[in-house]
């Protein structure tokens, strides 16, 4: 395996995130960097400086370039489809970021584009590989927490204030409800790889007073297949912030960014309990940069193995249908379920 070719692989779309999955690609040791494409020619020259590759002027040069074989996109939501079907069409391996599209309907027309042309389909969505996550899976599914019943979990940034009015965050079509498309759905794809499928969502979105002209935060209770609910919330507003609480008839298990996972078991009738931190050999940082590298190890592993990577077009479906959910839920203020969700939007 280590002695393989490097996969070739373009990067679309050159911002901040860009450069990080970049290096996150190349630090995996399986990824050589062909080139890149943004619509802004200095930002195509700064990446190109620092990477390497080609200075790609346009979409179809990247398509039609023979050393690219998988392609990474990272661009505005609204282009998602249209880049990812042509890299499709063009035989290119796609790895993109979420949310998925902008509708059910595009998403599922990526997924449907990949297979029929035979490419592999790597979401995104990487916080379900961070070490406190893969820890908390371990937990629940070992059964120590005995029956899990609730679970809630909160992520909050100020982009509401920070990210500025010609930001993508502040574009109500490109990012609508707030935090929905840039932290929520983090947390609706964790959900379903902890604890299974979403069955129906009640949500809503409020303006609570921030300077973008969109939604400030977002909350949704989750009623899932299983019987268990939870809750997933965030803020546009509020210093970074994430916390996550798993409930069982056992125990209880905290997952946050400011301290090491704590299990917490009662031990009598009077409220005491016990603590217990979870050791894990990362901290925060070097947790998020094992998870974005790990991305490109499976997506590597899924192109020379044939095999689905662990995050496929599925899992990007219905983290961003259960967001259509919420919206749909806060606008005609009513329960909605997913199978509503994937059969309509």
């Amino acid at each position: 395996m280590n002695d393989a070719p490097k996969i070739g692989m373009a990067f679309i779309g050159l911002g901040w995130w860009g450069a990080v999955l970049a290096d996150a690609a190349l630090a995996s040791g399986k990824v050589e960097v062909t080139g890149g494409f943004a619509r802004t020619p200095t930002t195509r020259e700064e990446f190109i400086g620092k990477y390497g590759g080609k200075n790609f002027s346009s979409i179809d040069e990247v398509m039609d370039d023979s050393e690219t074989e998988a392609v990474v996109i990272a661009t505005a939501n609204s282009v998602h489809k249209e880049i990812a079907v042509a890299a499709a069409r063009a035989g290119k391996h796609v790895h993109l970021e979420k949310p998925m599209a902008l509708s059910v309907s595009d998403a599922k027309a990526i997924e449907q584009a990949c297979k029929d042309h035979g490419v592999k389909l790597h979401m995104g969505q990487n916080f379900r590989r961070w070490p406190m996550f893969r820890k908390a899976k371990e937990i629940v599914e070992s059964g120590d927490l005995g029956l899990v019943n609730y679970t809630v979990a909160t992520f909050s940034n100020n982009h509401g204030f920070t990210a500025g009015p010609k930001s993508m965050r502040w574009d109500a079509t490109e990012n609508p409800g707030g935090p929905l498309y840039s932290y929520t759905i983090h947390l609706a794809d964790m959900m379903e790889y902890l604890f299974g499928d979403v069955n129906e969502v009640s949500g809503s979105c409020a303006k609570v007073g921030g300077p973008n002209p969109q939604e400030d935060a977002a909350a949704a209770i989750l009623r899932f297949k299983s019987g268990l609910m939870g809750v997933i919330s965030g803020s546009y507003l509020a210093p970074f912030h994430f916390a996550f609480d798993i409930q069982g008839t056992e125990a209880n298990l905290s997952l946050s960014t400011t301290e090491n996972p704590t299990l917490k078991r009662p031990i009598d009738l009077m409220g005491g309990l016990e603590t217990k931190t979870v050791d894990l050999d990362h901290d925060l940082v070097e947790g998020r940069l094992l998870a974005n590298r790990e991305q490109f190890d499976d997506l590597v592993g899924a192109i020379r193995e044939d095999r689905d990577p662990e995050v496929t077009g599925r899992h990007g479906v219905r983290a961003l249908a259960i967001m259509r959910a919420i919206l749909k839920s806060n606008a005609e203020r009513r329960i909605v379920t997913i199978e509503e969700i994937l059969e309509t939007d």
